[in-house]
């Protein structure tokens, strides 16, 4: 009797950090993510749900607690129409974007600053378990081993969002201004890789933070995200 009430006030609380927080979920297509070349935005293959097999040799699919489902729609339901609703147009003037909007990236924006604080303490865990429970079951060594393996065979690695602002601006930096070669950096676009969500509820783990872009060097390990690290 209740468990009922704490979910109803979890379900409050989901807009605002939705909002504030949460990835994009079956974003359009952006111009950020043609900005690599095909080859270099995933070299490894996607990874399968590692759920194992039934009795009759079929693959056991691993069911998830009413009260997680629940809530974990509720949250794919909000951030639909948030994206929906915050996107921008795409126009000549702002290149064809169809992202969230480009000054959330900029050092002085709200957005910004709400990222900063969301980074430690009690919001940062509740980030962390929302990306945990939106990733569900999955093979964390398999997708922590594809993750070291990314980070160990190419110079640059960007674990990212195509609709993200953040992550638009780290490219253009990285890309343009450090000027790096595309060849040397491997994007990967974690709302449009089949284990997208999984790896986030990894990177979460290994750096403490679940937010886009993270950007990793090899041989110096993580650099940060967009404007704690390449901006």
């Amino acid at each position: 009797m209740h468990s009922l009430p704490r979910c109803l006030v979890l379900l409050s609380l989901l807009p605002p950090l939705a909002s504030a927080f949460l990835p994009p979920i079956n974003p359009p297509p952006s111009l950020a993510a043609g900005r690599i070349p095909p080859a270099a935005r995933g070299a490894f293959p996607p990874l399968c749900m590692a759920d194992g097999e039934g009795e009759d040799g079929k693959k056991k699919t691993m069911e998830r607690p009413l009260g997680d489902n629940i809530i974990t729609k509720a949250i794919y339901t909000l951030e639909m129409a948030r994206v929906k609703l915050m996107s921008e147009k795409p126009t000549e003037e702002n290149g064809n974007w169809e992202g969230e909007p480009k000054e959330w990236a900029e050092d002085s924006s709200v957005a910004q600053k709400v990222s900063e604080m969301s980074q430690v303490g009690p919001v940062a865990s509740f980030k962390q378990w929302i990306a945990e429970s939106i990733a569900g079951e999955y093979d964390a060594p398999a997708v922590n081993e594809r993750i070291q393996g990314l980070i160990d065979g190419s110079p640059v690695v960007m674990f990212s969002f195509t609709t993200c602002p953040f992550c638009l601006k780290s490219k253009e930096l990285l890309l343009e201004e450090v000027g790096i070669d595309p060849s040397a950096m491997v994007v990967i676009e974690c709302d449009e890789d089949k284990e997208g969500n999984a790896i986030r509820a990894e990177l979460g783990k290994r750096t403490g933070r679940t937010s886009m872009p993270s950007i990793w060097v090899k041989g110096q390990g993580y650099l940060g995200g967009c404007n704690d690290g390449p901006g």
